[in-house]
């Protein structure tokens, strides 16, 4: 196509006639810009068209790990409830000093006390999309700041769930062991089901003490102040995974998830 063009150019000034000659070059100067500018186009919205199949990998990766964090916060939630009503009652219990005393319902109770969940995660989806340059891939600026805060909320998760386990585990099962009997009741998971035994004892329970104990009731205290900042945080987070999947579907509405299903 170019000699052709060339030829064309060629005769009229062989003929001396530039200004046909100029026509013909502008012309062609034209016609090469309009294919560059078709070359670009083209390149843009097969750019364009790659990018959106990465983000709709990046959503349904994204929408596994939110279904993950939906199963940590819902088991999450459902411990810490059990938890803080637990030391209610117990609580409840050490004011009162009621007559009427259910020791199978003391025994479980003692039992919730140190149960300890993590759902905190350290790295997210939000951290390998940052590190690798692909966050920017997300064209919805509302979707880019919802992970940036479900990340720090992460954080603030981790810290809150590191100061109730240290508790538990430095505070208060150190003095349940040594002014209780913690084997009468078993928990235990088993294909992501709880299950609660209660077994048989050789020492005698003293729970009228127990209820007595000025330190045991200021760690039940602790416990609930601890325990309910890690329940409010989850309800913050399932909230934010809400908000997350629902702009993530407004953007590809036909979009479907697998069910987290523990091992």
């Amino acid at each position: 196509m170019f000699k052709f063009f060339r030829k064309i150019r060629v005769k009229p000034i062989s003929e001396g006639k530039t200004g046909k000659y100029f026509k013909y070059a502008i012309g062609e100067i034209i016609l090469v810009v309009i294919g560059i500018l078709i070359a670009l186009q083209i390149n843009n919205w097969n750019q364009n068209r790659i990018n959106k199949l990465e983000e709709q990998r990046i959503f349904q990766d994204l929408g596994e790990e939110l279904q993950f964090n939906r199963f940590l916060m819902k088991n999450g939630t459902e411990k810490m409830q059990e938890v803080i009503a637990s030391a209610e009652r117990m609580l409840d219990w050490v004011n009162t000093s009621p007559k009427e005393f259910n020791q199978s319902l003391f025994d479980q109770d003692l039992d919730k006390l140190t149960w300890v969940w993590l759902a905190g995660r350290p790295t997210t989806l939000y951290d390998v999309l940052s590190a690798s340059g692909d966050f920017d891939l997300i064209t919805s600026s509302n979707l880019r700041k919802k992970l940036a805060d479900f990340k720090r909320g992460q954080e603030t998760l981790i810290a809150f769930e590191y100061n109730q386990n240290r508790f538990v585990d430095n505070q208060l099962r150190p003095f349940l062991n040594k002014n209780v009997d913690r084997t009468t009741v078993r928990s235990i998971y088993k294909s992501s089901q709880l299950i609660t035994t209660e077994h048989d004892s050789p020492f005698i329970s003293n729970h009228i003490e127990l209820l007595q104990n000025r330190e045991f009731a200021n760690l039940l205290t602790d416990l609930i102040f601890f325990t309910k900042r890690i329940e409010e945080n989850y309800s913050r987070l399932k909230h934010d995974i809400i908000e997350i999947d629902s702009l993530m579907h407004v953007k590809y509405p036909s979009m479907e998830t697998k069910t987290y299903i523990p091992y």
